[in-house]
C-alpha cells in the first residue's frame, strides 16, 4: 500500500512537469511557425548610400527604396520602364549618368522588354525539419496584369556546392550579396558564366508566387503555400526570395514581404483563397 501512495505521488509531481515541457514544445514550434524568416522584408531599415539592410543591392535606377509608398511606409520599387543602356551606365559608373543624364529609346529597348528588374532578399538556410511554407507579398503596380505578363515573386532553392561537385558545372554565377559566394542562374553575362568553384551554390528548386495586379495603383496581398521536395537531388539547403518585374513597362512596389514556416493545412487554406487568372481575362 506505501509503494501505491509513494508512486501516486511520483507521478502527481511529475505531471506538471511533463505538462510543461509539451506546453513549451508547443510555443516553441508556434514562434518558429510565425517568424519572417524575410529580413527587412517591410523594407523599414535604411542601410548605407540608400540601400536597405539585407538585401542585394540596388542601382537607385531599376530598383530602389522608396520612402514613403509602401503599405505603408517605404518598399521596394521596381521600374521597368527603365532603358538597357542607362541601367548599364549607372552599374558601370553612377558619375557619368549623372553627366549624362537619361538616354534615348523605344519601348522594347527597355529592361521590361528584355531581363526585367529584381532584387533578392538575404538567404533563408533550410533546416532539415522543414517542409511547408507560406510566403507573401504586398504588390502594386501602375499597370494592369495579364494572363502572361504579371509581376511576381520567385523561389529559387540552391544547394552548396563542395568536394568533388566543384567544377562539374559550368553555368552563369551571380555574387548578389558581395561574399565571393556565386549562386547559379538560367541567364547572365558572359563574364559570369565559369566552372562552379568551392562555396558556390547550385539551382535546384524553384517556384513561383505570381501577382497579377488587377486595379492599377492599389495594393493587394498575395500568397502562396509550397512544399519542399524530400527528394535529395531537388531539395534546397537555402532559398533566395526574388522580387521580380519585367512586361508591361512601369512601376512595381513589393511591401511586407513574409516567408513563414507552416503546417500543410495552413499552406492548403492559402491556396484555396489565392486569387484565379480569371481575374485579368
Amino acid at each position: 500500500m506505501r509503494r501505491l501512495i509513494l508512486a501516486c505521488l511520483c507521478l502527481a509531481l511529475a505531471f506538471p512537469t511533463f505538462a510543461q515541457e509539451t506546453k513549451r514544445k508547443k510555443q516553441k514550434k508556434q514562434d518558429k511557425s510565425s517568424l519572417n524568416l524575410i529580413k527587412n522584408g517591410d523594407f523599414e531599415q535604411p542601410g548605407s548610400s540608400k540601400q536597405p539592410k539585407n538585401w542585394s543591392k540596388l542601382d537607385g535606377l531599376t530598383g530602389k527604396i522608396q520612402k514613403n509608398g509602401g503599405n505603408p511606409g517605404a518598399c521596394l520599387l521596381l521600374d521597368t520602364s527603365v532603358l538597357q543602356i542607362d541601367k548599364k551606365l549607372i552599374q558601370q559608373s553612377e558619375e557619368e549618368f549623372k553627366k549624362k543624364g537619361r538616354g534615348k529609346g523605344g519601348q522594347y529597348d527597355t529592361v521590361g522588354a528584355h531581363e526585367g528588374a529584381w532584387a533578392y532578399a538575404e538567404p533563408v538556410d533550410v533546416l532539415p525539419d522543414d517542409e511547408w511554407f507560406i510566403l507573401s507579398a504586398d504588390v502594386a503596380s501602375t499597370e494592369r496584369s495579364s494572363e502572361l505578363f504579371y509581376p511576381m515573386v520567385l523561389i529559387r532553392g540552391f544547394v552548396k556546392i563542395t568536394g568533388d561537385q566543384v567544377g562539374k558545372d559550368t553555368t552563369w554565377f551571380h555574387d548578389y550579396f558581395d561574399e565571393g559566394i556565386g549562386y547559379s542562374e538560367m541567364f547572365g553575362s558572359n563574364d559570369k558564366m565559369r566552372p562552379s568553384k568551392e562555396g558556390d551554390y547550385l539551382m535546384v528548386y524553384r517556384h513561383t508566387l505570381s501577382c497579377r495586379v488587377v486595379v492599377p495603383n492599389e495594393f493587394r496581398r498575395f500568397q502562396l503555400g509550397f512544399k519542399l521536395p524530400k527528394m535529395k537531388r531537388f531539395r534546397p539547403e537555402r532559398l533566395l526570395i526574388k522580387p521580380y518585374a519585367f512586361w508591361p513597362n512601369g512601376q512595381y512596389w513589393f511591401d511586407n514581404i513574409t516567408l513563414k514556416r507552416a503546417t500543410k493545412e495552413e499552406a492548403d487554406e492559402v491556396n484555396r483563397n489565392r486569387p484565379t487568372i480569371k481575374e485579368v481575362q
